[in-house]
């Protein structure tokens, strides 16, 4: 009778907390993913655009993107991922004053990462000679990178605001902030990439014109709402945090790994972006829309993960393991079934999906079948996200930077090259890796984070 009550109470406590886990996620989740579609959708315009405008034009955008501004964009999220992950913890604690100090401490040290990136573009024609095969391709991708260097501190700055306030559970802000972003994005590429509304035509140069003023735009919108809301007063966000650098080392430790995990993840991308420009400008370019496609569940993924690393983290701090574990496989399994009902919607309609963003029909004959593959990567990769981000919510900092090393950079790329230029499968063939490399990386990662939450 004692043994039945027992396991009566534990089945009671483990659908009262999936209930509430389950409701949480949804309400961090929703907004957070709305605010990363909204970043998405600003590159998804760009895409659209210009390669509606010129093929040429996405092929150099896509080289400048996915080779540089890309690469260093997610090393600088990274770097700040323990911003959401200690904003959280004390959120966890009721400790509202170390939310502040958090943002505090945190923005001059996101201003000095956000400097060291544009200053990294400044030889960016040095950097196509040595990646791009097309010399006028990549001639074309340096000055792009160059115009789209002067917007990355404020991107940075801005995403160390939002990661902030996602980790007081406010993530719908940067959510409405980005609508009024997008529909900036929107008509300034129109009028700059096409010539409209008596502004300059400028191709794929206008739209990294556009990009880099909005994120200007976006920033001071941030930095209003969190400065003058009086409902942010609480957090003490105008009070100087007074502490030493030594003080919240663990913090950076954090976005270390996660900068090295990222990065590892976003270069091997970046590799498949050079290895596809070794096929030609149309596989380069197609490239470009089938990334653009698959970010789209990915930022699904992502969103679901910063609520899940929230919600793990928010256990974590009270010292909850049952909690955190229930939190990080609740995360886990609404992103394999939310991207599961997406990969079938991909693999049913890619020639609508290619048709948004190009009519050539020579580019269509490689790219729509390469479209309907990325349907089975896109579980995979955003699964590996979703529960890294979980392990990131512990606490964990090197376990999940070299699995995905290994997964992306050890697995990934030799196998993108072998498939693609020694076998011949071409743009397939990166996917064919790309599959292979997210499977491991979501399964390895699981272990480990059912390692570390295991009731003994």
């Amino acid at each position: 009778m004692v043994e039945s009550g027992q396991e009566e109470r534990k089945r009671g406590w483990f659908a009262k907390r999936l209930r509430r886990h389950a409701s949480e996620l949804a309400k961090l989740a929703a907004p957070a993913m709305a605010s990363r579609l909204g970043l998405l959708a600003m590159g998804f315009v760009d895409t659209v655009l210009v390669g509606r405008y010129a093929t040429h034009e996405l092929a150099a955008l896509s080289l400048a993107n996915r080779s540089i501004i890309l690469l260093l964009l997610v090393i600088a999220i990274g770097l700040l991922m323990g911003v959401i992950v200690t904003t959280a913890a004390a959120f966890g604690r009721d400790d509202y004053a170390e939310c502040g100090r958090v943002w505090r401490r945190s923005m001059p040290y996101a201003a000095l990462i956000g400097v060291a990136l544009f200053a990294a573009t400044l030889p960016a024609h040095l950097w196509m000679r040595l990646l791009a095969h097309d010399p006028d391709i990549g001639g074309r991708a340096a000055t792009l990178v160059l115009i789209l260097g002067l917007g990355l501190p404020a991107h940075v700055l801005f995403y160390c605001s939002t990661a902030f306030l996602e980790g007081i559970r406010r993530p719908h802000v940067p959510m409405l902030l980005l609508v009024v972003a997008n529909a900036i994005n929107l008509a300034l590429d129109y009028g700059l990439i096409y010539g409209h509304f008596g502004l300059p035509e400028l191709g794929a140069a206008g739209s990294a014109w556009t990009t880099t003023a909005v994120r200007w735009a976006m920033l001071a919108l941030v930095l209003g709402y969190i400065w003058f809301m009086p409902s942010m007063q609480r957090f003490a966000v105008r009070i100087p945090h007074r502490q030493g650098w030594s003080s919240w080392r663990h913090q950076r430790a954090i976005g270390y790994a996660s900068a090295v995990s990222i990065a590892a993840e976003v270069s091997a991308f970046a590799g498949l972006a050079v290895i596809a420009e070794k096929l030609g400008a149309r596989p380069l370019a197609g490239q470009e829309i089938v990334m653009n496609v698959l970010t789209v569940p990915f930022m699904f993924a992502v969103g679901i993960g910063s609520a899940t690393a929230v919600r793990v983290g928010i256990g974590h701090g009270r010292g909850d393991r049952a909690d955190s574990a229930l939190a990080g496989w609740t995360g886990l399994v609404s992103t394999l079934l939310l991207l599961g009902a997406l990969a079938v919607l991909i693999h049913s309609f890619p020639e609508r999906l290619f048709a948004l963003h190009s009519d050539d029909p020579t580019l269509a004959a490689i790219t729509i079948p390469a479209i309907a593959f990325i349907a089975y990567v896109t579980v995979f990769d955003g699964g590996q996200a979703a529960i890294s981000m979980g392990l990131r919510g512990l606490g964990e900092t090197w376990w999940p930077t070299a699995i995905q090393a290994i997964a992306y950079l050890g697995l990934m790329l030799p196998l993108s090259w072998f498939l693609a230029m020694v076998l011949g499968r071409g743009l397939i063939g990166l996917l064919e890796a790309t599959l292979v490399a997210s499977i491991f990386s979501v399964v390895a990662q699981s272990l480990r984070f059912w390692h570390l939450t295991a009731q003994r």
